[in-house]
């Protein structure tokens, strides 16, 4: 039986360390590239185009294009993507965000020469908006053309009011009852016609 020498004992084991690296490197890079999803929403998409809206995302622009037809001669719409956040245009409301402007023209148009895209904001107690958060109330409406998605014609806005024991509100959210109302022109939907108010209870 022959004996192994020192350097060629050394000599095996250093090449066992380098199959043994190399084996982990190509495990690394494997690893890399099966995610390339993962690093994309990482990087971000706000303010890339793209052939849908992914969860997470609203759009502030569209485009018929021949970008996602697939190769056939027909084009479709591409969105180019936002990250809903205060002040930003949207092609549509955006859960979790309320709007106070509606601006019509041809930046969210899919059919027809003009659409509606509309401000977000980040509901706070007595923002003025178009809408109102779900869950919330409201205890004053006002008419402006600011909300409207027809041009020239007033819409209704609300003041946005968060619940609490002893609001009165122009109605009681689900969940919440009262315990007296009120006639009043706060909350009125009908220029000259009275409605009422609630004292909210929970």
């Amino acid at each position: 039986m022959s004996v192994m020498s020192p350097l060629r004992r050394i000599g095996r084991l250093a090449a066992r360390t380098t199959l043994a690296l190399a084996a982990a490197a190509a495990v690394l890079l494997a690893n890399f590239a099966v995610a390339p999803a993962d690093s994309a929403h990482a990087a971000g998409l706000d303010g890339s185009w793209a052939c849908s809206v992914p969860a997470g995302y609203t759009y502030d622009q569209v485009q018929q294009t021949r970008q996602c037809s697939g190769g056939s001669s027909w084009t479709s719409t591409v969105f180019h993507l936002r990250t809903p956040a205060e002040g930003v245009m949207s092609c549509t409301p955006v859960d979790g965000f309320v709007y106070d402007y509606v601006s019509l023209g041809s930046a969210c148009a899919q059919i027809g020469p003009q659409a509606a895209s509309y401000r977000l904001r980040t509901p706070v107690d007595g923002l003025t908006a178009c809408s109102v958060k779900p869950g919330w109330t409201y205890d004053l409406v006002t008419y402006t053309t600011a909300c409207s998605t027809t041009s020239g014609v007033t819409a209704t806005t609300y003041r946005n009011r968060v619940p609490v024991n002893g609001l009165w509100a122009c109605w009681a959210p689900t969940g919440w009852t009262y315990t007296a109302t009120t006639s009043t022109f706060d909350c009125s939907l009908y220029s000259g016609v009275p409605s009422t108010k609630y004292l909210i209870t929970h």
